[in-house]
């Protein structure tokens, strides 16, 4: 049985990613350096310190990012969640129960009603991101559908459990496909196949507003490249699909549900003492999305030569 996960794949994307973002997401390398505990240059990067970063179940303060979106979860794994006019809809569902309990108690936190939530949409076939989802619904949101891609889905099912950790396999009401738009009231979330990460991977584009400013968001489904040759050919041709879209969208927002690989967590404090009229910090324009839509594209293309020698 393949690999698709690796540690020194998710190594390879930090170093990457971090020596990026640093400056191009919070401009300020320095006062970042100087703010966060976490790995802030491509050395600190190691695949030791990514794992220790993946495996940290201590809870975030849930936040509210933009208008209509908002993020919740554990240093780990986050989820988003997307407020409409006619209820919620929750993207990925974190670990396991725990994870469960703590996103309805954060929903609640942030004045919105875990029962609302209508769509609980999973990126991948990773226990990290669909583990939590079978929990929350039949606790909190028994009325909700819970969906991913069929290839992801079928994966999973026969693939054993260390290979995509572990956790409870939900049950999919629905199935999620490429180019498939997710309406609720007012909201329409665009998805995109982009395998790689895992065969059946999604990224999604969310529409946002700051203050009545209209943006839209970015989540790519899966960080980590693969550990084989054949899978990173078909990551670097899901980044390169996947552009197409972000391009036609105007994407000028970027987000990742593993916040410690894009400076997430010092965004978030920046967003708390944000006054009125400063920039947002998670708004960074479509000149520099690109920038970091490119660091996969630079990762896989790293991989493909690594796994060709």
């Amino acid at each position: 049985m393949m690999n698709f996960y690796s540690p020194i794949s998710r190594k390879n994307f930090l170093k990457g990613s971090l020596a990026l973002t640093a400056g191009l997401l919070l401009g300020d390398p320095q006062a970042f350096a100087a703010s966060t505990e976490y790995p802030h240059s491509p050395e600190e990067a190691t695949g030791e310190t990514a794992m220790h970063y993946l495996f940290d179940r201590t809870p975030i303060e849930p936040a509210q990012v933009f208008d209509n979106l908002f993020y919740i979860g554990s240093i780990s794994v986050a989820q988003f969640v997307v407020r409409t006019s006619e209820g919620l809809i929750m993207i990925d569902s974190g670990w396991d129960e725990q994870d469960a309990d703590y996103a309805a108690a954060s929903m609640k936190k942030l004045g919105l009603s875990p029962a609302d939530t209508r769509y609980i949409l999973l990126t991948h076939g990773h226990s990290d991101h669909y583990g939590g989802a079978q929990f929350f619904k039949d606790k909190y949101a028994p009325q909700a559908k819970i969906g991913i891609n069929i290839i992801d889905s079928n994966w999973y099912s026969v693939i054993p459990a260390q290979n995509a950790f572990s956790g409870v396999r939900p049950h999919i009401d629905i199935e999620l496909n490429d180019r498939q738009i997710i309406t609720l009231g007012d909201t329409n979330i665009f998805l995109v196949l982009t395998p790689g990460h895992t065969p059946g991977c999604l990224s999604m584009i969310v529409p946002v507003t700051d203050h009545g400013e209209e943006h839209h968001v970015a989540i790519w489904g899966g960080t980590g490249t693969p550990a084989n040759l054949e899978m990173n050919y078909l990551y670097l041709s899901a980044v390169n699909y996947f552009a197409k879209y972000t391009a036609d969208f105007q994407v000028d927002v970027e987000m990742s549900a593993h916040g410690w690989v894009d400076d997430t967590f010092p965004r978030l404090e920046k967003l708390k003492h944000r006054r009125p009229g400063q920039p947002h910090p998670f708004v960074i324009g479509q000149k520099k999305y690109r920038k970091y839509e490119d660091v996969f594209r630079k990762m896989a293309q790293e991989a493909i030569k690594k796994y060709q020698q």
